[in-house]
C-alpha cells in the first residue's frame, strides 16, 4: 500500500518565524497572532504605520503580515518605507487586506509584497506560504 502526503499534510512542520502583524483592527490582529502563536511562531503586533516600522528594526521579523487599508499611512506606504531599511532586507511582505481586485493586487506588488491575501484570511492559504519559506530555507 502505497502512502502519499499531500502538501497541507506537512505544514505542521513549519520552521518558526517570527511574524509581524500590523494590523489597524485590534480584536483582528490578536485573533491573527494567537492563531499564528498556536502554529509555533512568535508574533509582535502593531496597529499603526510608524509603530510598525519602529517595531520591525527591533524585532526582525522574517515574516510582515499587513492591513493595506490602515488610516493615515496605509499598508502600501509602510511596506515601501520597511523596504529602506537594512534589518528587513530578507524579510517576506504579505497583504492581509479587504481588497481583492486584480488592480489591488497589482498595486501590492508595485509596494514590495511578495504575497497578497485577502480577508478573511483562510489559514490553510497562509501555512502554504509559510511551508513555501520552509522549502527555500
Amino acid at each position: 500500500m502505497k502512502i502519499t502526503h499531500s502538501k497541507k499534510s506537512t505544514v505542521g512542520k513549519l520552521h518558526n518565524y517570527r511574524i509581524l502583524v500590523v494590523d489597524d483592527n485590534e480584536a483582528l490582529a490578536k485573533v491573527m497572532m494567537w492563531t499564528l502563536e498556536i502554529l509555533g511562531h512568535t508574533v509582535q503586533v502593531a496597529h499603526e504605520g510608524q509603530a510598525a516600522i519602529t517595531l520591525a528594526k527591533s524585532f526582525h521579523p522574517d515574516v510582515i503580515l499587513l492591513d493595506i487599508g490602515i488610516p493615515g499611512m496605509n499598508g502600501y506606504e509602510i511596506c515601501k518605507a520597511m523596504h529602506k531599511e537594512p534589518v528587513l532586507q530578507n524579510t517576506i511582505f504579505i497583504a492581509h487586506t479587504g481588497w481583492g481586485e486584480e488592480k489591488h493586487r497589482k498595486r501590492s506588488k508595485e509596494a514590495g509584497f511578495d504575497h497578497h491575501l485577502v480577508k478573511p484570511v483562510d489559514i490553510e492559504d497562509l501555512k502554504d506560504i509559510l511551508f513555501s519559506l520552509d522549502v527555500i530555507h
